[in-house]
């Protein structure tokens, strides 16, 4: 369960963190998620909270967790 990244725009902050496609994000700022629109949903109530980083729970293909801070601004 959780959203499977298939690509990672070289350059970005992503991929700075080693997120890669075949990881899954299983959770956005502590909350589940299970779709791209989960992930959109939970950025924006934390921009409406005046927050600038979302912290996501990230499991390579191997099932390896752990967490990735990413600014909200990219």
């Amino acid at each position: 369960e959780g959203v499977w990244v298939t690509g990672v725009d070289p350059g970005s902050k992503a991929a700075e963190r080693d997120i890669a496609p075949g990881d899954t994000i299983g959770e956005a700022a502590q909350k589940r998620v299970s779709s791209p629109a989960d992930i959109a949903r939970r950025a924006e109530e934390l921009k409406k909270q005046g927050r600038n980083t979302i912290l996501f729970l990230v499991a390579d293909p191997s099932g390896e967790l752990r967490f990735v801070a990413l600014p909200l601004d990219e």
